[in-house]
């Protein structure tokens, strides 16, 4: 069965575990966050262990530059290359 991402009661913590980020992202399920890693959305910064104890985590501020690049920046001006 898939394990399914929930939206926290309040607000978003800046670091967020499998569960969390998959659903700040958008996703229904941890799994399909999980493939889209390294594509659409960014590695985690913290990724240690295997299997049931693997422990990942992303930054809040990292997804959100994944959601909207322009607006995660500040807006306005391009960002320069």
């Amino acid at each position: 069965m898939a394990k399914e991402a929930y939206i926290p009661t309040g607000c978003w913590p800046a670091v967020l575990r499998d569960e969390l980020a998959a659903a700040y992202a958008g996703e229904k399920t941890v799994d399909a966050f999980i493939s889209r890693v390294g594509t659409v959305w960014p590695r985690p910064f913290i990724e240690t262990g295997t299997g049931k104890g693997k422990f990942r985590a992303w930054r809040k501020s990292d997804l959100d530059k994944a959601i909207d690049p322009e607006s995660a920046h500040g807006g306005g001006d391009p960002v320069p290359l």
